[in-house]
């Protein structure tokens, strides 16, 4: 088997694993899954949630319920969105790692090329300014942009604070937000 199946093999397998996820996120109310396993674990959920919901677009519908339903129930704003953008930090280095394999499956993607262009052109120091801006004001997953991060080479140890600072940020303005307007 030649090096661009086996891509696209891992690719496929990671797809039908988030279709799942977002089948599981549809069919599950999180309400009572939170009550059967106790409040002392709600942290516990929502990193998971976040880790496995906030990586697709299949599935970012139902975190952001999920994380919205957690703020109206009543706890901390600012917990919450800590807790769950290190889940989704979580979830956007899975997109990374795959990418510096599989990347080249994604050349016909023509948002994925407008990014890869976009970010090629920037200096170091712009792509992790532009990193941090996309995470903290694009209510949309990182999918696209932490693909070209990996296929890029960048460092994952200098890209991950600015993306997990980054959903930390958003998630804290829309909690505030919620918590606030209601």
């Amino acid at each position: 088997m030649d090096k661009i199946k086996k891509k696209k093999i891992i690719v496929i397998i990671a797809s039908i694993a988030l279709i799942a996820w977002a089948i599981f996120l549809f069919s599950v109310d999180i309400q009572v899954l939170v009550e059967s396993m106790g409040i002392k674990n709600m942290y516990l959920i929502l990193f998971i949630v976040s880790a496995l919901s906030s990586t697709s677009f299949l599935t970012s519908a139902s975190f952001y319920a999920t994380f919205l339903a957690y703020i109206n129930a009543g706890f901390d704003p600012l917990t919450v969105s800590i807790v769950a953008g290190t889940g989704g930090a979580i979830g956007d280095s899975i997109f990374f790692f795959v990418s510096r394999s599989a990347g080249d499956v994604m050349s016909n993607n023509k948002l994925y090329n407008k990014m890869l262009n976009f970010v090629s052109k920037l200096p170091k120091w712009g792509v992790y300014l532009f990193t941090y801006l996309y995470a903290s004001f694009a209510p949309i997953p990182n999918d696209i942009l932490v693909v070209t991060l990996g296929v890029l080479k960048f460092k994952y140890i200098k890209v991950i604070p600015f993306l997990w600072i980054g959903n930390i940020t958003l998630l804290f303005l829309i909690a505030s937000g919620f918590h606030y307007a209601f």
